[in-house]
């Protein structure tokens, strides 16, 4: 796990328990962020040390929200008047110092009271040693967290990109300028809770109290079991000589934490809660460690590999949630649905305020909350998203439909025809271009609202950094549609379909490729060229990015491959792909781009000077990376591909198969790179290093002499 030295960098500030008016401050929406040092809560440290290691994730609710609190910067690292309280000293006894004998001729008995006083002093500064451990892994595993998937979140999952966010969050920038900033907020796993808090009546009922204790701990250790995946001293990857013991250590406790967690996870399916939905997200792009000794392929790997089952079964729950609130909200009080359908005011304020009536105050804190409205779009949008990548990549089928993934009419009278209704039910009116447009159309490529003044012409680094996270977070459900594409054409497949319909969602496809040529590849060249000038959070947003944008390509040139080997679409346009080399191009662009990529951030390692991450983060963008094996299936297909290509060379063509090991060599070494927390990535490395010593040599020889 993550290192738990007190001189790490990458630690949290110091500070107490959310009091009253830092919680109120919380929920109106304004969380901070910064911590610099290893300062710890007090509020942190009360629980005995007999406990299991999870137990340091109690109240992670309020630690989490505590994180979002201001900072206060202390010289000392930890203040052991913070512990007065929390440990009993009643029976420790100061020494005697009116005495001036050196050594003490007091009787028996008060030798024995001065044993025991020791004694009790050493099992205090035990339990206070433990109680600082273990405080301090909590504030590391919250923080990893923190750097890693929330700050991922903060650029694929806001209002503004969300298909089911209404038009407000288009006129409210400035939450996403917070969250794009250096100091962002745990912003996903606050609103979920507050939201947990208030879902009664799309509940039907309230959590009992065991079943609310099952759902704090199912995301407690769901996090604990996500950020115990980094390490600062596994061997694999490195050079580092790390004694054996420790490491094994690392791996029985990472290995024992992602077992409870699964435990709690499968045990608590049936308890309809939004924490435990998002802990069932989290815990599903967290990878088991796997036997070193394995030799299977990516593909065996891919086929054993259990985490979708959770994504899954969180993505049937978030859908039977939205049919309840969809109902829920068509059921309210006829002045709320009168205050949904009518039009947007100037100012935010009068957007979000619910009007005053003579109807009782008394309706459902989801419906008159914007917030709360927001979280389940978001959410909902969310767990499609990761529905859609795992769909593709695992080639199964998917979770939530076309259909049911649609911003569907709502049915009733109540609502005038012209309108259309968020998946999370919520009407409200919308550019009635983006109203109109299908979500798996043509919906993300109009392009129809400009956040934060951006123009139309296509954006080049550099920038402004607003204008670089907003492109960035604009192209993410780009990426997504590309890959719903894949999946209709992998479902297709499945069904049989005609030529017409294969050749119709091919080109479909190829329209979104396009369209992302057009509109984000000189961006991204941008950035793969002047990777070490690029912010941090920049650079770890466009890596990950990138690498998914190119496995889709990747995946979609073996899809329609096997699409013309079948002779599924049509013979004529399977015949001027084949001439055109369309598909060998087209994977070989993307595995080449990979390469790239992996080449910009590892040389980019050395050059990071601002330590914006966790320490067990920081030495390449793409380690920050919160769903790991999306980047291990780009990396070892880009190798792989580069590989099988390397044997098909000439040796008048020996530049180009230079080129091709120099992408094998790179693609390993971010695989290693990888390995420090995925053994999926430390075995796929050892796979595709072992094959291309045994096939590469001639060339390397070659091109080596040649320079």
């Amino acid at each position: 796990m993550a290192s738990l030295s007190p001189g790490s960098s990458s630690s949290y500030q110091e500070g107490a328990a959310l009091d009253d008016s830092q919680e109120e401050e919380l929920n109106q929406g304004q969380p901070h962020l910064v911590s610099r040092n290893m300062s710890s809560p007090g509020d942190w440290q009360s629980n005995p040390i007999t406990q299991q290691p999870e137990t340091a994730f109690e109240q992670l609710e309020s630690q989490i929200a505590f994180y979002d609190s201001p900072p206060t910067y202390r010289e000392k690292n930890y203040d052991l008047t913070k512990l007065r309280g929390k440990f009993s000293t009643d029976f420790v006894t100061p020494p005697n110092r009116g005495s001036g004998h050196k050594h003490s001729t007091a009787p028996e008995p008060n030798r024995k009271k001065q044993f025991n006083s020791q004694r009790g002093l050493c099992l205090a500064s035990e339990n206070t040693a433990h109680d600082y451990s273990r405080s301090a892994m909590t504030q590391n595993l919250i923080r990893i967290y923190h750097d890693s998937m929330e700050n991922a979140l903060s650029c694929w999952l806001t209002e503004h990109n969300c298909p089911y966010s209404n038009s407000a969050s288009d006129m409210m920038p400035h939450s996403e300028r917070k969250e794009w900033g250096p100091s962002w907020s745990n912003r996903m796993c606050i609103r979920v809770c507050r939201l947990d808090r208030a879902s009664s009546s799309a509940r039907g009922r309230a959590l009992s109290a065991e079943e609310d204790k099952t759902a704090a701990r199912a995301l407690h250790l769901a996090i604990m079991a996500f950020a115990s995946q980094w390490t600062q001293h596994a061997r694999k990857g490195t050079a580092l000589s790390v004694p054996e013991h420790f490491d094994l250590d690392e791996r029985s406790i990472r290995q024992n934490v992602w077992n409870k967690a699964r435990h709690v996870l499968e045990h608590s399916a049936k308890i309809p809660s939004f924490r435990i939905i998002f802990a069932n997200i989290i815990f599903s792009l967290t990878q088991c460690p796997l036997d070193d000794a394995e030799d299977n392929s990516l593909g065996q790997l891919l086929e054993n590999d259990i985490a979708p089952m959770f994504l899954e079964i969180a993505n049937r729950q978030l859908f039977t949630f939205r049919h309840k609130f969809t109902i829920l909200q068509r059921e309210g009080p006829q002045w709320i649905r009168e205050h949904r359908r009518g039009s947007m005011r100037s100012t935010t304020t009068e957007m979000l305020e619910v009007p005053e009536h003579s109807e009782p105050p008394h309706f459902d804190p989801i419906l008159a909350c914007y917030e709360y409205r927001s979280t389940l779009s978001l959410l909902s949008w969310l767990g499609i998203m990761f529905d859609t990548l795992s769909s593709a990549m695992y080639q199964r089928p998917l979770v939530v439909s076309d259909e049911d993934s649609q911003i569907a009419s709502a049915p009733t009278s109540n609502f005038h025809s012209n309108y259309q209704v968020d998946l999370d039910g919520w009407n409200i009116p919308r550019d009635e271009s983006r109203n109109q447009a299908d979500v798996w159309g043509d919906f993300f490529l109009r392009r129809p609202i400009k956040p934060h003044g951006l123009s139309e012409d296509q954006p080049r680094w550099p920038c402004s950094y607003e204008r670089a996270a907003a492109v960035l977070s604009e192209a993410t459900p780009v990426k997504v549609l590309l890959y719903r594409r894949l999946t209709q054409l992998q479902t297709l497949i499945y069904r049989e379909a005609s030529s017409g319909c294969f050749e119709e969602i091919i080109q479909k496809t190829i329209q979104v490729y396009r369209y992302w040529n057009c509109t984000y590849q000189k961006f991204m060249l941008d950035c793969v060229a002047n990777h070490n000038l690029l912010p941090p959070r920049i650079q770890s947003w466009y890596v990950i990015l990138d690498c998914h944008w190119h496995l889709a390509a990747m995946l979609l040139a073996d899809v329609i491959e096997s699409i013309d080997h079948g002779r599924l679409g049509s013979d004529t346009e399977r015949q001027a792909r084949l001439t055109g080399n369309f598909v060998s191009t087209l994977r070989m662009d993307n595995a080449l781009a990979v390469g790239a990529l992996a080449r910009s951030s590892l040389h980019g390692e050395s050059s990071a000077t601002n330590r914006l991450f966790h320490d067990s983060l920081n030495e390449v963008a793409f380690l920050i990376e919160p769903w790991t094996v999306v980047l291990v299936h780009s990396f070892a297909k880009a190798g792989q591909i580069c590989l099988d290509s390397l044997d098909m060379q000439h040796r008048e063509q020996k530049m180009l198969a230079w080129r091709y090991w120099q992408t094998c060599e790179a693609c390993i070494t971010a695989l290693r790179f990888l390995g420090r927390k995925s053994d999926m990535a430390f075995l796929a490395a050892q796979n595709i290093s072992s094959s291309l010593k045994c096939s590469a040599s001639p060339v390397i020889t070659f091109n080596r002499g040649a320079v």
